[in-house]
């Protein structure tokens, strides 16, 4: 059984692979828990069965999709099955979709042969606007414009003591996203390259030393790294290591809280606390 939160901030990793599906995690998909608030970044492939073995999914706040990629919003599907088909839910779940993407969803519903509407008796689905914050639950949200092959944000989260929590999302090297990203205390930041040479020219990943340069440059006091490619994971914990305490690899199921004000130079208990499985 999960130990009770109280006024913490908790992340638990749902899945942290790339698209290519892998057994050992499914796709991006962040669990931020502050008391009763439950908020889920990302929805990609797989995650709602994760997130079923540590909350039921109509306990959620809200989900925020960062960009309409497959490995980013598809389980969306999943969680919409869940609900029943018949009748509308009595509290609709809020699922914040970036701009164009409502529009990206009601195709969804099309290509998965069902009716039009089909997300509406379930979901409360509205685009954000990235230029102003959201408050979900006790939680305080605001966007940051990721360098992606389509548009693509990132989130910072502030918590009421403090605490904050950032997600790159997907996003090439940017000195704008570290700006944007600035002092968390755990930063989730994107390493889904081997080599920069495989990506496009007009960059939309990051090899896993860009990543830990964009959290040194966004004096993040932690940094975990996500989207990944599940084989090279002892390459990137090895790398890691080289890098100090303060920098780690997301697994698929780990739970941490994060405490507001550790120091980078601090060790990592002190940053962000693992909790036992179970």
């Amino acid at each position: 059984m999960r130990a009770p939160l109280g006024d913490r901030l908790r992340l638990t990793v749902l899945g942290c692979s790339t698209a290519a599906p892998h057994p050992s995690t499914p796709a991006a998909g962040f669990l931020v828990e502050w008391g009763s608030t439950a908020l889920l970044l990302d929805v990609g492939q797989g995650v709602i069965r994760n997130l079923q073995r540590v909350l039921d999914p109509h306990d959620l706040t809200a989900v925020i999709i960062g960009h309409m990629h497959a490995d980013h919003y598809l389980d969306v599907v999943g969680l919409r099955y869940l609900y029943p088909w018949g009748e509308p839910a009595e509290l609709p779940l809020p699922v914040h979709l970036p701009p164009g993407g409502r529009a990206r969803l009601d195709a969804l519903a099309t290509a998965v042969s069902e009716r039009a509407g089909f997300f509406d008796a379930a979901f409360d689905a509205v685009e954000y606007d990235p230029s102003t914050t959201l408050d979900v639950g006790a939680l305080r949200v605001r966007f940051v414009r990721g360098r992606h092959y389509v548009p693509a944000w990132g989130v910072v989260i502030d918590a009421p003591d403090g605490t904050r929590l950032a997600y790159s999302g997907d996003t090439g090297p940017s000195a704008a996203v570290a700006d944007g990203l600035r002092d968390a205390d755990l930063l989730l930041v994107e390493a889904a390259l081997h080599d920069p040479r495989h990506d496009d020219p007009e960059r939309g990943h990051m090899t896993p030393e860009e990543a830990l340069d964009l959290a040194r440059a966004g004096n993040a006091r932690a940094a975990m790294l996500v989207h990944y490619a599940p084989p090279r994971r002892a390459e990137l914990e090895a790398l890691c290591r080289i890098a100090g305490p303060w920098a780690r690899v997301a697994v698929d199921g780990l739970t941490v809280t994060v405490d507001p004000g550790a120091r980078v130079a601090a060790p990592a208990s002190a940053q962000v606390a693992v909790e036992p499985a179970g």
